[in-house]
């Protein structure tokens, strides 16, 4: 069975909303929308604090708060399908600050086929009541109510022994709900106004593009007693406002038609109306104009409302399926009690009463230049008017003014009758493109994104002594700055205080907030070894693309770093009666001390002291005496300054001390040879306690001792790949039960430390083994067995290199719940630390590490000391287990495929688009990028052709010899494209690809470059590259043909083809679990896998398999699972894999609701790691910045983690009542399909969480309702047995571990 978990989630941000008394009675909260989970933040005068979180189980598609008077404010949260809820939630203190769903809403489709809204899909609330659009031709209408005095009496008895307890006001619930057919298929944007609501309900306002392609506009009244919306104004075309005799060519020039808002696709209601009353405004926002309207009423006579009513009809229905008397009724689009789906019939006419009409009037127009507005948020509004803030799709962020002055011509012959409006645009500044923006406090605005990175922003403004002269090309100046637009005048006279003139504000980020999404490309990097280094992820769009390194290990903070101290080996953090730590460092001829405390500095030593390196050092207790352990003997000084010994031993000259550890008072040495003497260090001299002759060459050494160890532990390993155990006792009876432990390596350095679990006695040892190969063994040890004898527990192994591994022992420092309790160093450094009852160790991509040690101290605090070949740094730990993330921001130069060419190399295909704001063109170039792997340095580039993209790469070894493999596709020219399906992200309308073979090399300048060796055109765009049996194997348009490399003149030839598929879109290469061959697995992205056969020898395709089904494959790896096998992500947003056996077999099937970007192979963590729990194989990334593990479970971890995750699904259920099982379900929008074959890694790993969880319901879970559903787990002997709460633990912190 595979396991499946993240390592990174989500990290765009959706939405924000500024809620005031939500967290307390005066506070200022940020609520943030991630696409899994909702965060509380305050907005405090030193910043965003965080307060609280929840994740859900869904994706969030929309937010929005909720103020009712008498009740706490509440926060609406949509999620799509497939587990489509309707959340209410509230902040609570107690027992513990959180969020709580307070009611909760399932919602359905009105029938099964109907398809998603395709442009607006979120939810908006006015006061007590909330509009869902979820599905096209329906919205959902939600009343909501203040909870009955019982119930809050109730809950607060519930809490009454909670002395933190505070009344923090009623809560909300959700009271009805019902469904209206809207006529509006392509309904673009829909939001309630922010006034008060007329005696026909609250105002919506709708902006759609009808079925003959009009943009369209119309104010409408929510009715809740009749479910329907009434017509409140006429239609207004936003095009054409003012005539509807207008035709439209490609030819039109939009500015010279008054008040024209091409494109728009929002509207911003302004919580402020123009002076009257009855008067209210809207901003409509298209992708180069923003207009203002006013909706306000205008009195009409009975005989003029009587000649409307007979012209337009005022009982014109507003669903187009009313007049349809034989329209059968549908199901409710929420999931309550059936009941007859309420008409959407308009039961009145146009207006709110019978003597009034109210109408859309555009009053000014804005061009703020082209770009897609993605957010647009009110900064301020007063009596007589507001300023909004817009961002769009390339970053740039505007503000706009405006201000009603009535019956005040100031311009001469003003020709308005109600008055001025003056009017201003800003320029502030650039960032990244809005998800949303909300304005906080005193010009501080918090702009959320899902294309780059989110950020807290402070704004200036511009006052009017900094307005610069305009540098575009505008018309002439009017008035000192003031002008109108004769064209666009209507009943109030409109001054453009911009026009002639630049204002322009200022942008400074005070804060950022990361985000990987969208993820386009990622790659593994890989170390010396194989092992990997770090992954390289190309994310962001516009203007916000980036490089990003991630790492997975130990975040570490430099505190001190000592320079000077040239060729450090080993280093002994050494504390004596007085307290202050000290130090003493050892190079290849000298020893030398340094005191920490209050400031580093050397310590004057004798001679005698510092003349010979040391391989051993301690403090003996009790007593300020040094020992010291040189290659030929043993020292004890009380003091080093003068060189006054208290005692020492001298070695023979022909013997030699080759290995030792000091540890308390025991001091124990190898010499070579095989002899191992112990003796006991005292304020009186050295006393030999024991001596033992080992038939072999020792490698290392390690002793321990302790007041719950009947007799002191000695460990000594040898260079024939043993590890011997010995009990002083033992030494001292003459005793033979030694224990041997043999390894397939020598131990190069060895750790013995105080240790018991589950598994051992209170008097328990641990023995750290680090062995030649790089490996890290830990055996679990009970030292009170009969006769002395020690008793080996359990062992478990682990990589952490390929060099000798040296175990530096440390004492800290403490990291939250973990305990560093030493540093491994091989040809990289690893972090080893206790985490609750097992010892688990996290890389560091430091390389030039030689020794270390910990110390404490009252200046520095728990620190690591860490020694180079230059000298020594104090570094703090931060975090254990931790992704960390470096940016490199590449602006506009889009880095659409990336791979690693090898460990230091790195390539990219590059595209650079630009828009210019002013006439709104494109301009586009590609190239391919080589660069550093480390370091993200471009080395070399590579121009492509006009029209010409990247879009594969791959290294490729052919006939002995390493290339780069470039596929690309040849864009249509915007003439041949001109009547072509348009779509940017798709080649479909791609003719030709161009295939390169590159030979990157260092020239006489030492420089990188590419050198072109084969280029050949090939048919549609190529999708991926592969190397089977030495033929390269090429995926273009529908067709994979194989190629085979002749030299001289290097020249690809096709030898076989394959053209049986709809789009080769994938390509990996598998071998088979039948007869070990390579065979090459096609993905289709309109079908499903093809795997092909094909001859070694001549490179023909004689036979292949295909799987018919839909599954439209959009990435594609290998994966192993009780076999050879291909994991794939679907157009569904599924993962499913297939193993390769006499045909292809369907195996596994997830529900991740998440778009795949790539399967890459490998592991976050060494793979040995916790190789009997979890061997990962995949890494893969999606598209909203989740990264995440694939991973193969050993048939005992399947058992045990199997059934929790059953029990788990049964007495837990997400907020909103949503079962894991609904949330998992795959498949498609008709066909669903259950999750099986996976364990969901980020649900079981829960189970530890103890706020979820009390010791009490953990032993629910654990039991089940009978004895078959008791958690099981399979004993060494290949039994079956019941597992206890340590067992499943054990195995979800190994497999944990692992992301």
């Amino acid at each position: 069975m595979l396991y499946i978990a993240s390592a990174l989630t989500p990290t765009p941000i959706l939405n924000t909303l500024k809620v005031s008394g939500f967290t307390g009675p005066d506070s200022a909260s940020l609520v943030i929308a991630k696409p899994d989970r909702v965060e509380v933040w305050d907005v405090e005068s030193k910043g965003l604090v965080y307060q609280t979180e929840l994740e859900v189980w869904g994706n969030i598609v929309g937010i929005e708060k909720v103020e009712v008077e008498g009740a706490r404010p509440h926060i609406l949260v949509l999620l799509a399908p497939p587990s489509a809820h309707l959340l209410l939630l509230t902040y609570s203190t107690s027992p513990t600050p959180s969020l709580i769903v307070t009611s909760s809403i399932q919602l359905t489709p009105p029938t099964p086929t109907l398809r998603q809204a395709e442009f607006f899909t979120s939810v908006i609330a006015h006061q007590n009541v909330a509009l869902v659009s979820l599905w096209i031709g329906v919205l959902s209408c939600i009343e909501l109510e203040i909870e009955k005095d019982k119930d809050a009496k109730k809950r607060r008895a519930s809490t009454a022994g909670d002395i933190n307890m505070v009344d923090e006001g009623k809560r909300l619930i959700f009271k009805d709900n019902f469904n209206i057919n809207i006529r509006e298929h392509n309904l673009l944007h829909l939001s309630f106004l922010p006034v008060p609501s007329t005696s026909s309900g609250p105002i919506v306002s709708f902006l759609w593009l009808s079925a003959t392609s009009d943009l369209q506009l119309q104010a409408r009244t929510l009715s809740l007693s009749s479910h329907s919306f009434n017509d409140l104004s006429r239609t207004v075309d936003v095009i054409s406002p003012l005539s509807s005799n207008l035709t439209l060519t490609e030819e039109t020039d939009f500015n010279q038609i008054p008040f024209s808002c091409p494109a728009a696709r929002r509207v911003l209601p302004i919580p402020s109306s123009s002076g009257g009353e009855k008067e209210y405004s809207l901003l409509v926002i298209g992708d180069e104009h923003s207009v203002l309207y006013n909706l306000g009423v205008t009195q009409q006579s009975p005989k003029a409302l009587r000649r409307l009513s007979a012209v337009s009809g005022t009982n014109t229905q507003t669903s187009p399926r009313g007049a349809n008397v034989r329209r059968s009724p549908q199901t409710e689009l929420v999931s309550t009690t059936n009941k007859r789906r309420k008409s959407s019939i308009n039961s009145k006419g146009i207006g709110d009463s019978a003597n009034e009409r109210w109408e859309l009037k555009p009053v000014w127009r804005v061009r703020q230049g082209f770009g897609t507005v993605l957010a647009a948020s009110i900064l301020e509004a007063h009596s007589t008017g507001a300023s909004a803030i817009i961002g769009d799709e390339c970053g740039r962020l505007i503000a706009i003014g405006w201000k009603f002055e009535k019956n005040q011509g100031i311009l001469e012959g003003a020709t308005g009758q109600n008055g001025t409006v003056k009017v201003r645009k800003v320029e502030v500044g650039t960032a990244s493109p809005p998800s949303s923006l909300t304005y906080l406090d005193s010009s501080y605005l918090f702009l959320s994104s899902a294309a780059g990175d989110s950020s807290l922003l402070r704004i200036r403004l511009p006052s009017p002594e900094t307005v610069q002269p305009s540098t575009s090309p505008a018309g002439p100046r009017k008035g000192k700055g003031k002008a109108r637009d004769e064209a666009e005048e209507g009943l109030w006279t409109v001054v453009h205080e911009d026009q002639g003139n630049e204002w322009r504000g200022d942008v400074d980020v005070k804060e950022r907030w990361m985000n990987v999404a969208p993820v386009k490309d990622f790659c593994a990097v890989n170390e010396e070894g194989g092992g990997l280094s770090h992954l390289v992820i190309s994310s962001g769009a516009s203007n916000t693309n980036s490089l990003r390194i991630v790492r997975s290990g130990v975040g570490l903070e430099e505190v001190v770093n000592v320079e000077g101290i040239d060729g450090v080996e080993r280093v002994w953090s050494l504390t004596d009666s007085s307290g202050v730590p000290r130090l003493l460092l050892s190079t290849s001829f000298t020893t030398l001390l340094l005191q920490m405390d209050p400031e580093i500095s050397p310590i004057e030593t004798a001679e005698q002291v510092s003349s010979s390196p040391t391989i051993a050092a301690g403090v003996v207790p009790g007593a300020d005496i040094l020992v010291q352990v040189s290659t030929d003997g043993i020292a004890l000084w009380s003091d080093v300054t003068s060189g006054l010994s208290a005692g020492s031993i001298d070695l023979d000259k022909e013997s030699e001390i080759i290995a030792a550890q000091v540890y308390e008072s025991l001091v124990v040495i190898a010499k070579r040879g095989g002899e191992v003497n112990l003796f006991e260090a005292t304020p009186n001299g050295l006393n030999l306690v024991a001596s033992i002759n080992v038939a072999y060459e020792i490698s290392s050494v390690s002793v321990i001792q302790s007041a719950t160890l009947a007799s002191p532990v000695l460990a000594i390993g040898t260079w024939t790949n043993e590890i011997l155990l010995y009990t002083l006792a033992q030494i001292l009876s003459g005793s033979t039960g030694i224990i041997t432990l043999n390894e397939q390596f020598f131990p190069s350095s060895l750790h013995l430390r105080p240790f018991s679990s589950s598994s051992t006695s209170t008097s328990g040892i641990q023995l750290l083994g680090g062995l030649s190969d790089g490996s890290l063994v830990i055996y679990d040890l009970e030292p009170s067995g009969p006769n002395n004898e020690i008793i080996v527990k359990s062992r478990k192994s682990s990589s952490l290199g390929n060099r000798p591994l040296s175990i530096c022992p440390t004492t800290g420092p403490v990291v939250g719940d973990d305990k560093v309790i030493g540093i491994g160093l091989s040809e990289r450094m690893s972090v080893i630390f206790e985490s609750g009852d097992r010892v688990d160790f996290s890389s560091v991509n430091r390389k030039d590490i030689n020794a270390s040690t910990s110390i404490s101290s009252p200046t520095h605090g728990e620190v690591l000391v860490l020694a180079t070949s230059t000298g020594i740094s104090l570094t703090k730990i931060n975090s254990l287990k931790k992704l960390s993330v470096q940016t490199l921001d590449l602006g506009d130069r889009s880095a659409t495929k990336l791979i690693a060419y090898n460990e230091n190399l790195l390539v990219d295909g590059v595209i650079v688009k630009t828009m210019d704001s002013q006439n709104g063109e494109v301009l586009q170039i590609s190239s391919m990028e080589l660069r550093d792997s480390s370091t993200l340095t471009p080395l070399s580039e590579l121009p492509l052709k006009s029209q010409e993209e990247i879009t594969s790469l791959k290294a490729v070894l052919l006939n002995g010899k390493k290339y780069l493999c470039a596929g690309t596709a040849i864009l249509p020219s915007d003439e041949e494209d001109k009547d072509e399906y348009d779509d940017e992200d798709s080649y479909i309308n791609v003719k030709h690809g161009r295939l390169m073979l590159i030979d990157i090399s260092q020239n006489e300048k030492q420089e990188w470059e590419f050198k072109v060796v084969v280029e050949k055109t090939v048919e549609g765009p190529i999708y991926d590259l592969e190397v089977v049996h030495g033929f390269l194997a090429v995926a273009s348009g529908s067709k994979v043909s194989i190629n085979r490399l002749s030299p001289n003149p290097p020249t690809l030839t096709e030898v076989s083809s394959f053209s049986s598929a709809f789009l080769a879109s994938h390509l990996t290469v598998v071998p088979s679990d039948i007869d070990n061959e390579d065979r090459l697995v096609l993905g289709d992205g309109m079908r499903s896998i093809i795997v092909l056969s094909i001859d070694e020898g001549s490179g023909k395709i004689y036979d292949d398999t295909r799987d018919l089904a839909t599954h439209q494959v959009t990435a594609m790896g290998r994966v192993r699972d009780g076999g050879e096998g291909i994991v794939i992500g679907d157009g569904y947003s599924n993962i499913l894999t297939f193993r390769l056996k006499e045909g292809t077999e369907t195996a596994a099937s997830f529900g991740l609701h998440e778009e795949i970007a790539r399967f890459v192979p490998g592991s976050l963590a060494p793979p040995t790691s916790s190789s009997d729990i979890l061997i990962p194989n995949q890494l893969f990334a999606t598209s909203t910045g989740r990264l995440g593990i694939i991973g193969e479970l050993t048939p005992s971890a399947t058992k045990t983690l199997d059934d929790l995750q059953r029990n788990l699904d049964k007495y837990w259920k997400g907020p909103g009542g949503v079962q894991w099982k609904d949330w998992r379900k795959g498949g498609s929008s008709l066909v669903k399909r259950d999750t099986a074959g996976w364990i969901d890694g980020d649900f079981v790993q829960k189970f530890l969480n103890t706020s979820l969880f009390s010791p009490e319901e953990s032993e629910r879970i654990i039991h089940g309702s009978n004895s078959h559903e008791h958690i099981s787990r399979i004993s060494g002997n290949g039994q079956k047995e019941p597992a206890d709460r340590s067992d499943v633990a054990r195995i979800l912190e190994a497999a944990s571990g692992m992301h």
